[in-house]
């Protein structure tokens, strides 16, 4: 009863504040009187704040600020802002905006901050990305104590929840501590610098700055989510549809929100579609842009259809999303998962053949550079950007085939390593669905033979590949050498700081020896002044220092009358249980 009456309350107190009359709509409802201040773009009424957000709540509700005031400063005083991070030093401007959010058409870069130049409004190229107002301004990532006051004060169970979920608190990449985590090594995204400035530069050969080291954690920050990056989605105004507006709020969280909401390669995107380079939507978002999307973004099926999450499971907790998702194959698949249960190929998950051409980053490297203006001896090297034509399989630890990309990595400059060579698993295999990964790494170990920025340590990055499904590939690409080797001709372009623009290629090889990037090369190679050859492209002393031992062979066909036979007739190939139905 306690509870019944104290929720009364609430609905009596927001319906209330909504009722009533505050400086927010007087002054934002003016059309005069913004536009006397200059700023006739901000003007909005009540009325379209509640058709777009679905919500009776005030403006103080969700901005803050001080409703009871009349004079500009002391109303605006403590006000929840837009965050326009700027490149040099991704510094947080909270000034106010003279312009509201720009729309523009590319679905990465939606949504931007505009500036006036010749009298026509382009895109600011100082920005370096837009965060809501849920963020700290002082290191970007999430704001609990703004959230708890707005969204948490309607939503208090939901922001509970999503306050301690994995997303909540960063709890996957913030296990990474510094480059010698003995438990999940070195990572693509590279350490947690929070907290973690002293350990790395006990481990590092040359000088860390602390204001690198904030920047660099900052970079991380503007990828990891609030409230209002999964559940706000302003839009230009629509006549037809008055939803439509920047006011407008999705209950359940669409699947661009997981990609950033066109606010560039953020959130999901980044991982995804520039990591693993097999990403759900590709098209703009992937790099080289233009790589196919996912099958199932034609017949509309979002991420939460197949990802389960408080939409289909209430008891998952606000803000939890099950990463694993093959059992959902069966909700639209069922006779295909069904027959390849029973199927020669069986022990293949149904990514490994689903999955072809993969893009994203072939090579990326850590070394001295610039961060927003800042020197840092672990600047990402990150725009080998191509294509691996097929993912390579391997076996994950329950022995299932799995497709992963595998390219090389280092970072320069470190004193020691605690890793043996060999192939590792992020997460061990006895973990619950929500905490575990399928991804693995080989490390390689530490090498010298560099002119400057020794030693460098050399791993593998091998992240397991799960969206970009669509057409089988084809049996020649597992199946066209005897004894079970893959061989992939990765090409790649690389268009980071550094260096003018140059390609290049490798061959990844997994064969019964072990796991190889090989005949690494590139075109001429010039350098920019200021940068070294060893920062960003070491692999031009180290070549084929990227190997690891194992057997990562295929299984050899015992009888090519056989397949040969299958090859050529898919049908009689089901019908004898080599492949599903």
């Amino acid at each position: 009863m306690k509870i019944l009456f104290a929720l009364i309350g609430l609905m009596f107190a927001t319906i209330g504040r909504a009722g009533a009359s505050d400086s927010c709509i007087t002054c934002h409802s003016d059309v005069k009187r913004m536009s006397a201040l200059g700023v006739a773009s901000l003007t909005v009424t009540r009325q379209e704040v509640e058709n777009q957000s679905r919500m009776t709540a005030g403006c103080s509700d969700c901005h803050l600020g001080n409703p009871d005031a009349n004079e500009r400063d002391q109303a605006h005083a403590g006000l929840a802002r837009l965050l326009v991070v700027r490149k040099k030093g991704l510094t947080a401007d909270v000034s106010p905006q003279t312009l509201p959010l720009q729309y523009g058409i590319n679905p990465m870069n939606r949504l931007y901050i505009g500036t006036q130049k010749d009298g026509k409004i382009t895109r600011d190229a100082s920005v370096a990305a837009v965060s809501w107002h849920d963020k700290r301004r002082d290191t970007l990532t999430q704001d609990f104590d703004v959230m708890k006051k707005t969204c948490g004060k309607c939503h208090e169970k939901e922001f509970a929840e999503f306050s301690k979920s994995t997303m909540g608190t960063n709890g996957k990449q913030s296990q990474y501590k510094g480059w010698l985590d003995p438990r999940r090594g070195p990572h693509n995204c590279g350490p947690w610098f929070e907290g973690n400035f002293e350990r790395m530069q006990a481990a590092t050969s040359v000088p860390m700055s602390r204001e690198s080291h904030l920047i660099n954690q900052k970079a991380c920050n503007t990828c990891h989510v609030g409230c209002l990056d999964c559940h706000f989605t302003p839009q230009p105004k629509s006549a037809g549809d008055q939803s439509k507006g920047a006011h407008s709020f999705a209950k359940t969280p669409s699947s661009e929100s997981c990609y950033g909401s066109g606010r560039a390669s953020i959130c999901h995107a980044g991982p995804e579609d520039r990591r693993r380079g097999a990403g759900y939507f590709g098209g703009s978002y992937s790099f080289p842009e233009g790589n196919e999307p996912d099958v199932h973004v034609k017949a509309k099926v979002g991420c939460l259809d197949c990802h389960e999450s408080t939409k289909t499971n209430a008891a998952i907790g606000h803000g939890m999303i099950k990463r694993q998702a093959g059992d959902s194959c069966v909700r639209c698949h069922s006779g295909a998962v069904k027959s390849h249960v029973t199927s020669l190929h069986r022990k293949l998950t149904c990514e490994a053949c689903h999955i072809r051409q993969v893009a994203g980053y072939q090579g990326t490297y850590w070394g001295p550079g610039k961060i927003a203006g800042a020197a840092t001896p672990y600047f990402k090297f990150k725009a080998y950007y191509g294509y691996m034509p097929e993912p390579i399989l391997i076996k994950n630890q329950q022995g299932s085939w799995i497709p992963v990309k595998p390219f090389p990595m280092a970072v320069m400059n470190q004193k020691e390593s605690p890793f043996k060579p060999g192939l590792q698993w992020r997460y061990p295999a006895d973990l619950p669905d929500l905490q575990r990964t399928d991804d693995a790494w080989a490390y390689i170990g530490m090498f010298g033979g560099l002119p400057e920025n020794n030693k460098a340590l050399l791993w593998l990055q091998i992240d397991k590949m799960s969206h970009k499904l669509g057409k089988s590939r084809t049996c020649e690409s597992c199946h066209d050498d005897p004894q079970g080797a893959q061989r992939r001709l990765v090409t790649w372009e690389y268009s980071d700081p550094g260096a003018a623009i140059f390609t290049g290629s490798h061959t990844v090889l997994a064969d019964r020896s072990g796991l190889f990037i090989r005949d690494m090369r590139s075109d001429n190679i010039q350098p920019e002044a200021g940068y070294t050859l060893s920062a960003f492209a070491p692999w031009f002393y180290l070549k084929d220092k990227w190997q690891v031992k194992g057997d990562f062979a295929l299984p050899a066909i015992s009888d090519r009358k056989g397949y040969e036979a299958a090859r050529i007739n898919f049908e009689n190939a089901r019908k004898s249980g080599m492949l599903h139905n």
